[in-house]
């Protein structure tokens, strides 16, 4: 049976490493663990994570093999912003205007790309939809704080 993961975990990341590259990949890149380690890893309910120079190496290994961003980077980097958020008092009440940002930022993000495909894009068109797609991660990524403080690790 399948375990369920938080979205914000280390396990939850090395599954998705171990359906995109494969588990003879993860334990490669990993330097060879047992079998039973690979598992403990993605196991919620176990303590135990791959050391940091692994984390690193598996994050090399998912942007060479095409995968978008740098799963436990970014997730590290996400919790320590929840932390951040916790420790300032999270005020959900934010959440309804920010959700409202995000809407018109990914609205005006996606325009932007819309008109950079077009025949005849300029790179005037290009820089535009750089920006636009920023503004629009940036709004995304302001929610997470807030939707992660309450299940942000012990």
């Amino acid at each position: 049976m399948t375990k369920r993961r938080d979205p914000l975990s280390f396990e939850d990341d090395l599954g998705m490493m171990v359906k995109r590259l494969g588990a003879a990949a993860v334990r490669a890149v990993a330097g060879n663990p047992a079998e039973r380690t690979i598992r403990d890893w993605t196991d919620p309910d176990t303590a135990r994570t791959p050391p940091i120079a692994t984390c690193f190496a598996l994050d090399c290994a998912w942007r060479a093999a095409g995968g978008a961003g740098a799963p436990f980077f970014d997730t590290y980097r996400r919790l320590l912003d929840a932390q951040d958020a916790a420790v300032a008092g999270v005020d959900l009440a934010l959440l309804p205007d920010m959700t409202g940002t995000v809407i018109r930022e990914g609205a005006e993000a996606k325009v932007a790309l819309m008109t950079a495909m077009l025949p005849g894009a300029t790179a005037a068109d290009f820089r535009h939809a750089v920006r636009e797609v920023e503004e629009s991660i940036a709004a995304y990524e302001a929610t997470i704080p807030l939707l992660a403080t309450p299940i942000r690790p012990p």
